[in-house]
C-alpha cells in the first residue's frame, strides 16, 4: 500500500475510480489513509463534518436525500467539501456546478447542503461501510469524495444481485444522513444565497 498507488488510482476520475480505488490496497479504504494533493490540509478525520452541495431539486424529497444524489457513490464517487472549507471554496464549488449544468443545458442553482460526519459514513453496525477520501483539488483544499467498496469484489453475486445490493446500500445511506439538510437561506448565515 503507497501512496504512489492510491494517487494513480485517483488520477483518472471516471465511472471505474471506485475499483480503482479498492484494488489500490489491500486494506478496506486503505487510500484514506493518504492525501491525494499536496495542497491538501491532511487526510479526513472521523470527526470532521462534510457538506453534500444540493444544486438539483430532484436531490431532495421531502426534506430527505433521494437516491439519485448518491448513485455515482459506486462509480466515479460523490464529491463533498469538508466543513473546515473556505467560503470562497463553496463559492467555486457552486460556480462550477452551475457552469457545468449549464452548457449541458440542465440549468441548476445553489439549494443548500446536506452535513454529516465521516464517521458516520465510515462505519454501520461496527462494520466497515464506506470510504471518505481526502483529493483536494486546485482552489478546493478541503475537497473531499465518497467512495463505496465494489460489492462484487466483497461478496461474489450476479448482475441483478449487484444492483438490488447497490440499491439497498444508498438506501442505508439515506438513512444515516438523509435527513441532514440546511437550506441555503440558513447555511452559513446565507453566504452563498447569490447562487439560489
Amino acid at each position: 500500500m503507497t501512496l504512489q498507488q492510491c494517487r494513480a488510482a485517483f488520477a483518472q476520475p471516471d465511472k471505474q475510480l471506485a475499483g480503482r480505488v479498492y484494488d489500490a490496497t489491500q486494506a478496506l479504504c486503505g487510500c484514506e489513509q493518504f492525501s491525494m494533493a499536496d495542497e491538501s490540509p491532511g487526510v479526513v478525520a472521523d470527526h470532521e463534518g462534510l457538506c453534500l452541495i444540493i444544486s438539483d431539486p430532484t436531490d431532495i424529497q421531502d426534506g430527505r436525500l433521494s437516491p439519485t444524489s448518491l448513485i455515482r457513490v459506486d462509480t466515479s464517487g460523490v464529491s463533498v467539501l469538508r466543513d473546515a472549507a473556505h467560503n470562497d471554496e463553496f463559492d467555486l464549488t457552486i460556480t462550477e456546478l452551475k457552469a457545468r449544468s449549464a452548457a449541458a443545458n440542465k440549468p441548476r442553482s445553489f439549494i443548500g447542503v446536506c452535513l454529516f460526519s465521516a464517521h458516520t459514513l465510515r462505519q454501520q453496525n461496527g462494520n466497515r461501510f464506506l470510504g471518505v477520501y481526502d483529493t483536494a483539488l486546485p482552489g478546493k483544499p478541503h475537497h473531499a469524495d465518497v467512495l463505496a467498496p465494489p460489492l462484487n469484489r466483497l461478496t461474489p453475486m450476479s448482475n441483478s444481485q449487484h444492483e438490488k445490493a447497490q440499491r439497498r446500500r444508498i438506501k442505508q445511506i439515506i438513512d444515516l444522513v438523509g435527513r441532514c439538510f440546511d437550506p441555503a437561506h440558513s447555511f452559513r448565515d446565507g453566504a452563498f444565497a447569490k447562487h439560489t
